[in-house]
């Protein structure tokens, strides 16, 4: 194989759907998957963390990562959707959609919550979270 292609290989994005296991406080598990985006795969190395999550705007669940994520390239904003897993760029926090939300700029999306959304909706006050990525 030429250089070329060999750094091509390496470079190009990965096919395999990246996921997340989150253990909510009381033990139930939701499993997020990602979008193979560059702001993703940043998230991806800091795990596993351990989180407080709580609830923002009767619309979200948010909790602040230990350092800021590589939005280099990202898009300038999203349309979150229930169960919409984003980081909020200019706050350093990710957030959990459990609710429809308008555009919102430098908020940038990671993934989706594949089922499950409305158990991370049922806390009213902070809790803990715990993410770890799945094999």
């Amino acid at each position: 194989m030429d250089q070329t292609k060999a750094n091509a290989t390496q470079t190009a994005p990965t096919d395999a759907v990246q996921r997340v296991r989150l253990t909510l406080a009381n033990q139930d598990e939701l499993i997020v998957k990602l979008n193979g985006t560059k702001a993703a795969e940043d998230f991806l190395s800091l795990l596993p963390l351990e989180l407080t999550c709580k609830d923002f705007n009767n619309t979200e669940k948010v909790a602040y990562l230990p350092r800021r994520l590589d939005t280099q390239g990202a898009p300038a904003g999203f349309d979150p959707q229930t169960g919409s897993f984003a980081y909020y760029a200019p706050w350093g926090n990710l957030a959990f959609f459990y609710r429809d939300y308008g555009y919102a700029n430098s908020l940038i999306e990671l993934g989706s919550v594949e089922s499950g959304i409305e158990k991370l909706a049922a806390f009213d006050n902070d809790f803990t979270i715990k993410l770890e990525r799945l094999p």
